[in-house]
C-alpha cells in the first residue's frame, strides 16, 4: 500500500522513517539527505544510514523531504514527500476547547446570576430596614402626638371632676340629680383612667415603664374589686361570687398593675357571662410562696379556631351567643403578667 500521508495518534509521536533508492550498481555508496518541514531549518545529509528518527514530536502537521544522491553525484533526482499528521489528545482538541469554553461560559454566567442576587438582597436589606426606620419614625410621631393630646385632655378632665365632684357633695341627697351626676362622675373618672393608660403605654414603649413591687394585701384588693362590679352584676342578672382564702395574705405586686388586669378580667367575666362569675384565689401546686387568681364565667367560650389570637390587639371574634343576643367577644389585647411572691 502506498502513501503520501500519515496520520498517528498524540502517543505514536516517537517513530522513524527508513527509506532506499534504487540503485542497484553500488547502493552501499548512495548518500541520502532528509528535511522535516517543522522541525529541521536545514538538511541532514546521511553516508551509509537510511533511516531518520524523531522522538517526542507535539501534534500538528509535518512534511517530510527525502532525496538521494544520483550516480554522477548530483541532488538533481526527484525528492519524496510524506506528510504525517499527528493528532492532539482529546483534551487539546477543538471539541475540549468548545467545551472548556461552555463550561467557562457557564461558570461566568453562574458567578454574574451569584452576584447579582447578592446585589438584590443586599438591596433588599437595606430597602427593608430604611422602611422600618420609617415605620418607627411615623410611629414614634404618632406616640408623640397621641401623647400631647392625652396632655391636653387630662386638663380639662381634671377640672370638670372637681366641680362634678363639689356638685355632688351639695345636691347628692336629690334622687334624680344624684343619679345624672353619678353617672358623669363614672365616665369622667373612666376617661382619667383611659388617659394615664395611653400615658403609660407611653412609658412602655420609651423603656421608662418598670413596676413597683409593694407589699399588697391581695384578699383586700379583690374584694374591694368585686364590690365595684357587684351592681353591674346584678343589673345584667349576674351572680358575682368569691372563693377566697379565709385568712388574708400580703404579697409583693405593682398594685396599680396588679389592678387593671384584675378590673379587667373581671370587667370581660360580668360582661359576656350567661349567669354567673367566680373568682377564686388560691396556692400553685400548694406552695406558700405562689398564688394564683382565676376568673371563671359561664359565657360561650373563644372558639378553637381563634386562640392563637388571643394576644393581638384589637382582635374581636364576631358570633360569640351570649344569653340569646349576639355580641362582638373582644380578646385580650395585652398580656400583663408577672411573677406574684407571697409573703405572709
Amino acid at each position: 500500500m502506498y502513501t503520501d500521508t500519515v496520520t498517528l495518534e498524540y502517543d505514536q509521536n516517537n517513530f522513524s522513517i527508513e527509506f532506499a533508492a534504487l540503485n542497484f550498481s553500488s547502493p552501499e555508496a548512495t548518500r541520502y539527505k532528509y528535511l522535516m518541514k517543522g522541525i529541521d531549518q536545514s538538511w541532514t545529509y546521511l553516508n551509509t544510514n537510511r533511516k531518520a528518527y524523531f522522538t517526542d514530536l507535539t501534534n500538528g502537521t509535518y512534511e517530510f523531504i527525502v532525496q538521494a544522491e544520483s550516480n554522477i553525484g548530483g541532488w538533481a533526482g526527484k525528492e519524496r514527500r510524506l506528510f504525517i499528521k499527528i493528532l492532539p489528545p482529546f483534551w487539546k482538541s477543538n471539541a475540549a476547547y468548545a467545551i472548556y469554553i461552555l463550561m467557562l461560559g457557564i461558570v461566568l454566567y453562574i458567578a454574574a446570576r451569584l452576584y447579582r442576587q447578592q446585589v438584590e438582597r443586599r438591596n433588599s436589606r437595606k430597602l427593608q430596614l430604611f422602611e422600618h426606620e420609617k415605620e418607627k419614625e411615623i410611629y414614634q410621631a404618632k406616640i408623640e402626638f397621641f401623647t400631647n393630646i392625652t396632655h391636653e385632655i387630662q386638663t380639662p378632665l381634671t377640672l370638670i371632676a372637681g366641680p362634678i365632684e363639689w356638685l355632688l357633695k351639695k345636691f347628692g341627697k336629690e334622687p334624680g340629680i344624684n343619679k345624672s351626676l353619678t353617672i358623669a362622675e363614672k365616665n369622667t373618672r373612666r376617661l382619667v383612667d383611659l388617659t394615664n393608660q395611653l400615658l403609660d403605654f407611653r412609658k412602655t414603649e420609651a423603656n421608662q415603664f418598670s413596676l413597683n413591687f409593694v407589699k399588697t394585701d391581695i384578699i383586700e384588693v379583690v374584694n374591694d374589686l368585686i364590690t365595684v362590679f357587684k351592681e353591674q352584676a346584678a343589673i345584667n342578672n349576674i351572680d358575682l361570687k368569691t372563693e377566697l382564702p379565709d385568712n388574708h395574705f400580703m404579697a409583693f405586686v405593682d398594685r396599680e398593675a396588679f389592678i387593671k388586669i384584675c378590673t379587667n378580667m373581671i370587667s370581660n367575666a360580668v360582661k359576656y357571662a350567661a349567669a354567673s362569675v367566680t373568682v377564686q384565689i388560691a396556692n400553685v401546686e400548694n406552695s406558700d410562696a405562689y398564688f394564683a387568681i382565676t376568673f371563671i364565667n359561664d359565657g360561650k367560650a373563644i372558639p378553637e379556631e381563634f386562640r392563637h389570637q388571643i394576644f393581638e390587639p384589637f382582635v374581636r371574634v364576631r358570633g360569640i351567643i351570649n344569653q340569646g343576643l349576639e355580641s362582638a367577644c373582644p380578646l385580650p389585647s395585652r398580656l400583663q403578667s408577672y411573677t406574684m411572691d407571697r409573703c405572709n
